[in-house]
C-alpha cells in the first residue's frame, strides 16, 4: 500500500511554526529578490491572492488586508523538510522523497491492516514533533494516492481509496487535474469527450500509449489500480547550474567576480555531493532586458578544463577568466550564471605520462575539509577569497526574511 504525504501550505507553515501569533492569519511567501508570490496559505487565498502574483502589484493590497509577508527562507524550509523525512523513515520501511514537501511511503500488503490508523499516527507524530500539519492519501497506486491526498485536505487529513465511492469521486475530478496529464494532453482528451478522471480510466490502453505517450499509458493503468509509475531513483545531474538575479544592477567587474565566486561555490558543493567531476565550464553574463535606462548586453563563453576535477580553485579560476573576457564596461548587469558540463564520476584518474604528481589526494582532502566545516558550522563559514561579503548590490533582496530558527543558535526564539 502507498501513502502520499504532503505538508499543508509548507512554506507558510514553516514560517508560522515559530510565530504562534500568526495562527489563522494570512501568509504569503515571496520568490528570490521578493519578485512574485510563490506560496500562500488558505487564509491568504480567501483574501483573493494567488500564486504567481507580482509583489509590486499586490504589496499595497497585502498591507491593507493585514497579510503577513515573508521572503523565501530556504535554509529553514530544507531543515524542516529533513526533520519531517526523518520521522517518515522511523515509521515506514521504505520512503521516497518526491519533493521538499512531498513523500511516498510504501508499506507491505499486510492482511487485515489498519492503514488509516498508521496514517493518523504518522500525522499526529509529525504535528507533535515539528508542528507541521500534513495530509495523507492511501491507495494501491501513486496516482490514486495523490488524488486521495488532495481530497484528504478537506476531509480530516487522512483518506483511504478503499473507503470512497470510487466512481463518484473520479467523475468529480477534471481530467486536467490528474497527475501526469498536462494541459496539452487534457485539451486533446477533451476534444474526444474525455473530461474527467472517470472517463480517462476507461480509455483504451492502446490508444493511451499511442496518443498520451508512456506517461499517459501508465496513468490510465494507475487509475485502474494497477501500479505502473516507477519510483524516482537518485540519478546524478548531467549538468549543474547556479545563478540568481541581482538585487540591484551591477556595473563593476569586482562585484561580478564576487557574485560568480558565490555561485561557483554553490555549484561545486552540489557537484561534490553527487561525487562528480566537471570537464567544461560555461559562464553567462547579461543585463536586464526590461531595463530601458541603458544599453543591452548578453553573452556566454565556455572552456574545457585540463582534466575532469571537483577542485573549487581550479573551476573558479577558469570561470573568472571567462568572466573577465565577457565583461564590458558601461553596462548595468542583472545576472551572471555558471554552468558545469561534461560531468563524470570523480574517481582516481589515469595519470598523464609526463604528470609527476597530480595532487588529487591533497586537493580532495582540502575540499573535504572545506565541505565539512561549512556543513557543521553553516554555509559560507569558509569561502574563497573573492567572495568576501554578502553586503553587495548583487546579493538577493530579502527584505522580509525570517530568522534561521533551526540552524543558527543566535536566531533561537526567546521565551520571557
Amino acid at each position: 500500500m502507498i501513502f502520499h504525504i504532503d505538508a499543508n501550505s509548507f512554506y507558510a507553515s514553516c514560517e508560522r511554526i515559530f510565530r504562534p501569533d500568526l495562527a489563522d492569519k494570512p501568509i504569503v511567501v515571496l520568490s528570490n529578490n521578493d519578485g512574485i508570490v510563490i506560496a500562500l496559505n488558505d487564509e491568504a487565498k480567501k483574501q483573493g491572492f494567488a500564486r504567481g502574483n507580482a509583489w509590486f502589484k499586490v504589496s499595497a493590497d497585502c498591507a491593507a488586508k493585514g497579510v503577513h509577508v515573508f521572503s523565501s527562507n530556504y535554509t529553514l524550509y530544507a531543515d524542516m523538510s529533513a526533520r519531517i523525512v526523518s520521522i517518515y523513515n522511523r515509521l515506514c520501511p521504505e520512503v521516497e522523497v518526491y519533493s521538499i514537501d512531498e513523500c511516498f511511503l510504501y508499506y507491505p500488503d499486510w492482511k487485515c491492516p489498519d492503514y488509516e490508523g498508521i496514517a493518523r499516527h504518522i500525522r499526529n507524530t509529525v504535528l507533535r514533533e515539528t508542528g507541521m500539519p500534513v495530509s495523507i492519501g492511501i491507495a494501491p497506486t501513486r496516482t490514486l494516492a495523490k488524488i486521495c491526498n488532495k481530497l484528504a485536505k478537506k476531509r480530516g487529513g487522512v483518506l483511504a481509496w478503499n473507503t470512497l465511492r470510487k466512481d463518484d469521486e473520479l467523475r468529480a475530478i477534471p481530467v486536467g487535474d490528474v497527475w501526469g496529464i498536462g494541459w496539452s494532453k487534457a485539451a486533446f482528451l477533451r476534444r474526444y469527450g474525455i473530461a474527467t478522471a472517470f472517463d480517462l480510466r476507461s480509455y483504451p490502453l492502446d490508444l493511451a500509449k499511442k496518443n498520451l505517450t508512456i506517461t499517459g499509458f501508465r496513468t490510465v493503468q494507475e487509475l485502474n489500480e494497477i501500479p505502473a509509475n516507477e519510483r524516482i531513483g537518485s540519478e546524478k545531474c548531467r549538468n549543474i547550474c547556479s545563478s540568481k538575479s541581482f538585487g540591484e544592477p551591477v556595473t563593476e567587474l569586482s562585484e561580478l567576480e564576487e557574485a560568480l565566486a558565490s555561485y561557483t561555490e554553490e555549484a561545486v558543493s552540489r557537484l561534490r555531493a553527487q561525487k562528480s567531476a566537471v570537464s567544461y565550464v560555461s559562464v553567462f553574463l547579461m543585463t536586464n532586458p526590461w531595463d530601458e535606462s541603458g544599453p543591452q548586453y548578453c553573452n556566454q563563453l565556455s572552456a574545457s578544463l585540463q582534466k575532469p576535477t571537483s577542485f573549487l580553485p581550479d573551476i573558479l579560476g577558469t570561470a573568472e577568466t571567462l568572466l573577465r573576457t565577457l565583461y564590458r564596461s558601461g553596462y548595468r548587469y542583472r545576472k551572471v550564471m555558471i554552468n558545469l558540463l561534461g560531468l563524470e564520476d570523480d574517481i582516481v584518474l589515469q595519470k598523464d605520462l609526463f604528470d609527476q604528481d597530480s595532487g588529487k589526494q591533497e586537493s580532495d582532502a582540502l575540499m573535504r575539509c572545506f565541505d565539512e566545516i561549512n556543513s557543521r558550522y553553516g554555509r559560507n563559514t569558509l569561502r574563497v577569497g573573492t567572495g568576501r561579503s554578502d553586503s553587495r548590490r548583487w546579493a538577493m533582496q530579502r527584505r522580509f526574511l525570517s530568522p534561521a530558527y533551526t540552524t543558527d543558535v543566535r536566531s533561537l526564539p526567546e521565551v520571557h
